[in-house]
């Protein structure tokens, strides 16, 4: 079987959400003994996996082609490509998790099917770490009320815990992990994810965690800066319900609602704190391995036989770029690039 990754990650270091989902299924493919080619026109393959590459999108509507989509393409229906034929119905739009299908259904989205399909954990990247003597709390934050950090931290002085702060959008990876080797526990207050990698490359060590829960897309306060553009989300998704950490249950930790739950969880924490598992829990639902192999059990529900002969690579980026003409993101992204 070989598999046409169309992405945008292929050359890219740093370190991203979309770049780990890339990097991972080449590893869980290379486990499972699927060949790979990149960015090739969809009509010479017959197995195609558009990951974040909206162009593609666009080609492979003309191409007449089923294919898996995503699932870093889109945040929600509106902003998928705007000149675009609709994919053939065999196609699938992937999601981390199904809080997003939810979303995506109550839009009505119903070009095709919507599957549900996390990226798998490196395992052998983030393993087992030996915390019997370790005593500091890895304090990790993104994208919520200050105060909330700011509460958190004077309740760790209050029970005279050391902490390690992992602050999104101000770390390395190497940061991550040296924290991940020096703290006995952590204490997650994250946004809504989809999937939540960083949180679960912290369980694949075995770090239990108590996670303050994201219930909703507007706990989330957006990052609005030179580098990166606020995502608005409509004020009818209020009633959703999302999570901070979808991929969880009791051998991985503690989920929590609100700070007041805090300090009778770490008590409760401590003193269980042989009884969690949360490394069993993400090799036997999140391995490399599993992944893939669920990947490549989407690709049999479609139907790969279209083939229109010619490529339309150039005739989708030209649309794909129009397209921008009319989406609000890419107007502020130019403007912020001239007075930067």
């Amino acid at each position: 079987m070989i598999v046409n990754i169309i992405s945008t990650q292929v050359n890219r270091s740093r370190i991203t959400g979309p770049k780990k989902v890339f990097d991972n299924v080449l590893k869980g493919f290379d486990e499972i003994g699927v060949k790979c080619v990149f960015n090739k026109p969809i009509n010479e393959y017959k197995y195609n996996w558009i990951h974040d590459d909206q162009k593609a999108i666009i080609e492979a509507g003309f191409v007449g082609k089923s294919v898996l989509v995503g699932p870093n393409t889109a945040v929600l229906p509106k902003d998928l490509p705007i000149f675009r034929r609709q994919l053939p119905k065999g196609s699938i739009y992937l999601h981390p998790s199904y809080w997003t299908i939810d979303i995506w259904n109550y839009f009505g989205f119903n070009e095709s099917e919507l599957g549900s399909w996390p990226v798998g954990i490196d395992t052998n990247e983030f393993e087992t770490i030996d915390r019997k003597d370790n005593t500091k709390v890895l304090l990790y934050f993104k994208q919520r009320d200050l105060n909330l950090l700011r509460e958190t931290k004077a309740i760790l002085k209050k029970l005279n815990f050391k902490y390690k702060l992992i602050h999104y959008g101000f770390y390395k990876e190497e940061d991550y992990k040296k924290s991940l080797k020096e703290c006995k526990f952590g204490i997650w207050i994250g946004c809504s994810e989809s999937q939540g990698i960083g949180l679960q490359e912290a369980l694949a060590t075995n770090l239990p965690l108590i996670v303050l829960e994201a219930v909703s897309l507007f706990d989330t306060i957006p990052i609005d800066s030179k580098n990166y553009i606020g995502y608005d989300f409509p004020k009818e998704l209020e009633n959703i319900k999302t999570s901070t950490a979808p991929y969880f249950d009791d051998r991985c930790g503690i989920k929590i609602d609100n700070l007041q739950q805090l300090e009778k969880s770490i008590a409760f924490m401590l003193n269980n704190i042989r009884e969690y598992k949360p490394r069993d829990y993400i090799v036997e639902n999140l391995s490399l391995k599993k992944s893939a192999e669920k990947l490549v059990y989407f690709f049999s529900k479609i139907d790969v036989k279209g083939n229109r002969g010619y490529n339309y690579k150039s005739a989708s980026l030209f649309l794909f770029y129009a397209g921008l003409l009319f989406k609000k993101w890419a107007w502020k992204w130019i403007w912020r690039k001239i007075v930067r």
